[in-house]
């Protein structure tokens, strides 16, 4: 049977578990060979989170359940290798949004690409500031990410600059002070979107400027953001089912203010869907993937939709309502839109414990 690359490995559920005392790191290898350590499940949250749900006598998803017969013990009993343990501070900031994360408002492509307004929340636009006289006013916005929570924007590590100022969100076209749009004989108007100054730009530190590596990043804002019906966060991976389905989803759903079939950059945000390709895809194109990115599908008529930085999502179950759920992350392609079949996303499931462990470290 072919290996999952999964970024959390659970346990075996039995009803009584035991637990025991803290124990000291320890390297180990997952099933499919990836570096993990050695940690009592409350030291893994997506973990915890799925024994509180067996105790409490609620029903596993077939995810999860097939999560089970992936365990790989250490040399203790009870104790398991976690390939990816978040910070658990982190992950319970994240959690904070379960109730509202990921809500979206249609399922089919509206208008053909067009993105209907109001409908994707979390999109955000980063500002840069500008020293060109001679840039229009669009040009000011270059790259995208997606809200992950009152404080953070999520974005590639290669859209920081020390001239980025701020983060707007809300937003629908670019150029129209207010956005308004006819649903029916019903007028909806959008409110004003939010500017909101950056606190820090924090780039992973792996990442080499000029390279894709490590292609991640986060935005601290200066101060919170007041979630509206059209200002709220994307899901992250957070939970075993979610991961699962992040690293096995065949098609996704990319977004952003991107470049149009001109070249052009778009007033308004575009969708598009791209399908999963295995990364050996990428390779014959000389594109260097490793397990931390995403190898998706380019062609001319999908490839331009989003922003670097923008989200790459999937629709998930959970907390019972239907979310959209952020994979990856725009990071690099063709030269230009539509040049190569091919284009490479980070992989968020990836860094999920680094994303919790630099929030809480920030937020303390």
């Amino acid at each position: 049977m072919m290996c999952l690359q999964l970024s959390v490995l659970v346990i075996f559920l039995a009803l009584g578990l035991e637990w025991i005392g803290p124990v000291d790191s320890k390297r180990c290898k997952t099933h499919d060979n990836k570096e993990g350590i050695c940690v009592i499940p409350r030291e893994c949250p997506p973990l915890f989170q799925i024994v509180t749900k067996h105790r409490n006598g609620e029903t596993l998803s077939p995810q999860e359940n097939f999560l089970r017969q992936s365990v790989v013990h250490c040399v203790q009993r009870k104790i398991f290798c976690c390939a990816q343990p978040l910070n658990s501070n982190g992950f319970d900031l994240l959690a904070e949004n379960d109730n509202i994360c990921g809500l979206f408002n249609d399922l089919k492509v509206f208008n053909g690409k067009v993105v209907r307004m109001g409908s994707r929340p979390w999109l955000a636009l980063l500002q840069y500031n500008l020293t060109n006289p001679d840039l229009v006013f669009r040009e000011q916005f270059k790259c995208g990410g997606t809200l992950i929570s009152s404080n953070y924007i999520l974005t590639a590590a290669h859209c920081i600059h020390d001239n980025l100022a701020s983060v707007r969100l809300g937003e629908h076209s670019i150029s129209n002070p207010k956005d308004c749009m006819l649903y029916g004989m019903q007028r909806m108007c959008l409110d004003a979107p939010q500017d909101i100054p950056i606190e820090e730009r924090i780039a992973h530190p792996n990442y080499i400027i000029g390279e894709y590596k490590h292609d991640i990043g986060l935005i601290r804002l200066k101060h919170p953001v007041q979630f509206t019906d059209f200002i709220r966060p994307i899901c992250l991976p957070l939970y075993p089912d979610l991961i699962l389905s992040s690293q096995t989803e065949n098609i996704m759903e990319v977004s952003g203010w991107g470049v149009t079939e001109n070249q052009t950059l778009s007033d308004v945000p575009m969708k598009a869907f791209v399908n999963r390709l295995q990364s050996t895809k990428c390779l014959d194109y000389n594109f260097d993937v490793d397990d931390t990115q995403i190898c998706v599908s380019a062609s001319e008529r999908d490839s331009c939709q989003g922003d670097s930085g923008g989200p790459l999502t999937f629709p998930g179950r959970y907390k019972g309502k239907q979310r959209q759920v952020q994979a990856g992350i725009v990071s690099y392609g063709g030269e230009e839109c539509g040049s190569y079949p091919v284009a490479v996303y980070t992989d968020v499931s990836e860094y999920m414990s680094w994303i919790t462990s630099t929030i809480v470290d920030k937020h303390l």
